[in-house]
């Protein structure tokens, strides 16, 4: 299996999709859609992606490093779900030598969890460039904003804003994923710009209903010497999407396709 990342590391949203918006997703133009091939609905369809190595970095220079994650994802709509996120092994720098654990409040030791509930996943179409673009790809954004602890209580860190993957195939050149074709398994890339510094997301423009869109990750940590500045945050990490299961007596494994409303 490729080394692979996990889909919405340490995020919290700055913003909500309203009811009318997620109701109204099949008809809007200008959006990506899925459905199981052949063309039934995607709605019930659930996926797992097994994960290692996923990076947050910041403009700074800082990184939190989690050495294996889990998670389940459920298609709400064709271009809406939720996700189940969990980080194990998670832990930072300490400028004191070693290294300090992380956690979200309530889980575990080097435990990062994501509730399925209040994590959601968006498919859309992603630009390098107001030009250049139309990529397939997908936003991860959470409803309720995460607080990760690391060391105790000696760095608090909250991390908000979006981030957008690229959708591509689980092939050596990981080309974009072709439209209307029949797909197994998918990658979801997230990458930052060079150099890796500056902890700048590589997609930051997100079609949406044919207006585009611009989402960064941004980070503040608290210490014991006060709240530190927002800074640019960089998600590094390539997920997996595989196991696309269709609700049944027993589940049915399917393949998807997605294709653009126009």
């Amino acid at each position: 299996m490729k080394r692979i990342g996990i889909v919405g590391l340490f995020l919290a949203a700055v913003f909500a999709l309203s009811a009318m918006a997620a109701s109204s997703a099949s008809a809007a133009p200008g959006l990506l859609l899925a459905r199981v091939q052949g063309g039934g609905s995607i709605a019930g369809v659930t996926f797992l992606s097994l994960a290692s190595l996923p990076i947050l970095t910041t403009h700074g220079g800082s990184e939190i490093h989690c050495k294996h994650a889990t998670n389940h994802g459920l298609f709400l709509s064709p271009t809406l779900g939720h996700i189940l996120i969990r980080f194990l092994g998670c832990t930072t720098v300490n400028p004191l030598g070693g290294r300090l654990k992380c956690n979200t409040t309530t889980a575990g030791t080097e435990e990062i969890h994501l509730p399925l509930a209040t994590t959601t996943f968006h498919l859309g179409l992603a630009h390098l460039t107001l030009e250049v673009g139309r990529l397939p790809a997908a936003l991860i954004l959470l409803e309720k904003d995460v607080v990760i602890n690391c060391g105790g209580t000696t760095a608090t860190i909250l991390v908000l804003g979006a981030v957008i993957g690229a959708l591509q195939l689980d092939e050596p050149n990981e080309r974009p994923i072709p439209l209307e074709t029949p797909i197994l398994t998918a990658l979801l890339n997230f990458q930052q710009t060079t150099p890796a510094s500056l902890g700048l997301q590589h997609l930051r423009l997100f079609l949406f209903e044919d207006t585009l869109r611009t989402y960064d990750l941004d980070s503040i940590t608290t210490t014991a010497l006060g709240e530190g500045p927002v800074e640019l945050s960089a998600e590094v990490a390539l997920a997996l999407l595989d196991l696309f299961l269709l609700p049944g007596n027993p589940p049915k494994h399917v393949d998807i396709e997605l294709f653009e409303n126009k």
